[in-house]
């Protein structure tokens, strides 16, 4: 099968997943809100911990706010914790939360900040990976039994969080890959291209070379695994990573053997990847 040709209609024929395709990024991300805040609701009905792994960059967190502050959902049984976080070239540490890029800052004021003050979690249960212990992550991880909900897509490289392959000319270590744990990478240059490309609009001078990222083991403990697709780009990456070889040249592949997984895309996500000469990248 050539996955690049598998039209939206044929998807649900190859794997056993929902595949929900909405017109575009504000019906994606109405349709994330509206499950995200039902589970924090149940879990507060029944007197549970909620854990989701929250992304940067494919989700607009405002969207949750709107709905706990609507519905007077209180986050109390939430609990966060960051997928990935830009480092410090100086220190090693973690970025400014007052870096323009900030995943911490992205996250603070799009939902914590934009939540009525009685309705927001305890500053206690809102995590990010930490480059100077990433075992602790994984240990929160661990400790309730893998995420309840993780929300994500894929990079250019296919690469889940910052998970990305091996460099072209590297041996690939496919169990390395799978089984990689929380830890502080360097980012692929591809992946660095691509996030200024969409973030920066060509400023790569901008963005950290560095960050700190959950593993693909962490993630794939995830009870159910959400991914949200709305790019031009993206028609390529998740026909490659969903429907291609299961290898660590292409990280989120290995979600193929994860067995709860849905995906939410929009139109432009859906379409079939066509060769564009004039280079528009849809961003």
């Amino acid at each position: 099968m050539d996955c690049y040709t598998l039209p939206f209609h044929a998807f649900a024929q190859h794997r056993p997943w929902a595949f929900h395709r909405v017109d575009d990024v504000a019906a994606l991300n109405r349709r994330v809100a509206e499950e995200a805040i039902a589970a924090i609701a149940a879990a507060g009905k029944e007197g549970r911990r909620l854990l989701i792994i929250t992304p940067t960059g494919p989700l607009d967190y405002s969207f949750w706010a709107a709905l706990c502050n609507q519905r007077r959902i209180s986050c109390a049984p939430l609990v966060t914790m960051g997928m990935d976080e830009y480092l410090d070239p100086a220190t090693g540490g973690l970025v400014s939360i007052d870096h323009a890029l900030s995943f911490r800052r992205y996250l603070q004021t799009s939902f914590i900040d934009a939540l009525d003050p009685d309705l927001r979690p305890d500053v206690t249960q809102v995590h990010f990976p930490d480059p100077k212990n990433p075992q602790r992550t994984t240990d929160i991880i661990e400790s309730h039994g893998g995420a309840d909900l993780c929300y994500g897509g894929f990079g250019i490289t296919g690469h889940f969080a910052f998970n990305d392959p091996p460099e072209p000319d590297a041996p690939c270590d496919n169990d390395a890959v799978r089984h990689s744990r929380t830890r502080c990478v360097t980012i692929m240059r591809e992946s660095h291209v691509q996030m200024a490309m969409g973030g920066t609009h060509g400023n790569c001078d901008m963005l950290p070379r560095h960050a700190v990222t959950l593993g693909m083991h962490e993630l794939m403990m995830s009870r159910k695994i959400h991914l949200t697709f709305m790019r031009s780009w993206h028609a390529g990456v998740l026909r490659r990573a969903l429907f291609g070889p299961v290898t660590g040249r292409c990280p989120g592949s290995f979600l193929q053997q994860h067995p709860h997984v849905e995906v939410t895309l929009t139109e432009q996500a859906a379409a079939l990847p066509l060769i564009n000469v004039i280079q528009d990248t849809g961003e």
